[in-house]
């Protein structure tokens, strides 16, 4: 939507996606720690879903980097999306597995490495790596994950051990196979 707003100058485009991250922020984060639930619902502000799911991170990373970078650094809201950017990247890095990537849950250390998680924070790190203060371990938790995706790619190519797609919210797959999903984000990452 910020894309959106950018390429075609429409402001209040720009407005309610800074506005759809903000709230999400304020509704849908685990207290002051800023892990993300699945989603709140909108009219009673409620979290719903789990806390810290790692295809969670992965949507939430993706959106809120893809907007970051596509805002323009002279814009009013850049800098309340760059804190937000900041402060993920910390959590996110919190839950970093020694070999490079994310479980499923990402609190959860006895919970399954999952690739599409790995993939999308990857992407998130490349592209966060480009603020100052953070850039070194944005580098770092990047060049861990796609070291971590390399050793998890079979021999034709394709990235193994996804999360399936999920059934519902609350509804998780405990299929970890091959996924379109993960082969896009790891490309992305690998030729960014």
């Amino acid at each position: 939507l910020i894309n959106y707003g950018v390429k075609f100058k429409i402001e209040k485009a720009i407005a309610l996606g800074v506005k759809q991250i903000t709230e999400f922020n304020k509704y849908a984060m685990l207290n002051d720690r800023f892990i993300p639930c699945h989603t709140y619902l909108v009219d009673t502000k409620i979290p719903v879903g789990l806390f810290g799911w790692g295809r969670g991170l992965g949507w939430y990373a993706i959106g809120l980097i893809d907007s970051w970078t596509a805002l323009p650094d002279s814009h009013q809201d850049k800098n309340k999306l760059t804190e937000s950017v900041i402060t993920f990247a910390k959590m996110a890095l919190s839950f970093q597995n020694k070999n490079g990537s994310w479980n499923w849950i990402v609190s959860a250390k006895e919970a399954r490495a999952d690739s599409s998680t790995t993939a999308t924070l990857a992407w998130f790190f490349t592209n966060a790596s480009q603020i100052e203060s953070i850039s070194e371990i944005c580098i770092h938790a990047r060049t861990k994950a796609l070291s971590y995706l390399m050793m998890v790619t079979r021999r034709d190519g394709a990235v193994d051990f996804s999360q399936g797609d999920t059934k519902a919210i609350g509804v998780h797959s405990q299929a970890f196979d091959i996924l379109p999903f993960t082969q896009g984000f790891a490309l992305r990452a690998s030729f960014s």
